[in-house]
């Protein structure tokens, strides 16, 4: 696992670069106590494991949580340091397991969220980041005055379904512009947010 991990770390910091314009920012590696699975995440960004994930601050004045703490094994919160007017308030990566589901059909065809009657109707397709295909999934939720745009990613790995989130909450702004382009949030630093998640979840390297 070191080899390919060390590739996600070369990765990783490339795409900073590209994706930003910058120097890559210190890192730091989180490892599964189990040793099961790795990532890496900019030191600047607050990680969350055990009842800080339920404790913790999640963003800024976040409606809707972006780790949950009931099932994440690890949370990676993206930091908010600017005061700048925007629909932007948290934003998250985390690792969690799937209770309940023990083999990889159910896993990969998101069967446990399919038999819920009250939330959206997944369409997950299969997607290739690195070397692993996941199985890829949208949801949008909303509460009074906040919505949360949400992706999930399943992978069934040693026995355990994992699924790996990348949430960003904002406030609901009907007057809001609408996307400039596809796929996006509507809120540059929603999208800015996201996109640095993107390269942290690309650097998650399981145990074979």
């Amino acid at each position: 696992m070191s080899r390919v991990f060390g590739i996600g770390v070369l990765w990783l910091s490339l795409g900073w670069v590209s994706a930003f314009g910058q120097g890559a920012p210190p890192l730091d590696i989180f490892t599964s106590p189990d040793g099961t699975f790795q990532f890496v995440y900019p030191q600047t960004y607050e990680l969350l494991v055990g009842e800080r994930i339920l404790k913790a601050t999640q963003g800024r004045r976040p409606s809707i949580p972006v780790c949950d703490f009931s099932t994440a094994l690890a949370c990676v919160i993206y930091p908010i340091e600017t005061q700048e007017d925007t629909r932007f308030e948290a934003a998250g990566f985390s690792v969690d397991t799937v209770p309940g589901v023990t083999n990889e059909s159910d896993c990969l065809t998101y069967a446990d969220q399919l038999r819920r009657a009250d939330g959206d109707v997944m369409q997950p397709t299969s997607i290739t980041i690195g070397n692993r295909t996941f199985r890829h999934a949208i949801t949008r939720k909303k509460t009074p005055g906040h919505s949360q745009a949400a992706d999930f990613y399943r992978i069934f790995k040693n026995g355990t379904c994992y699924e790996l989130h990348i949430m960003v909450s904002l406030t609901d702004d009907v007057s809001a512009p609408r996307p400039s382009r596809p796929g996006s949030l509507g809120d540059p630093m929603a999208d800015h947010a996201r996109e640095s998640l993107q390269l942290i979840l690309s650097s998650v390297v399981f145990q074979q």
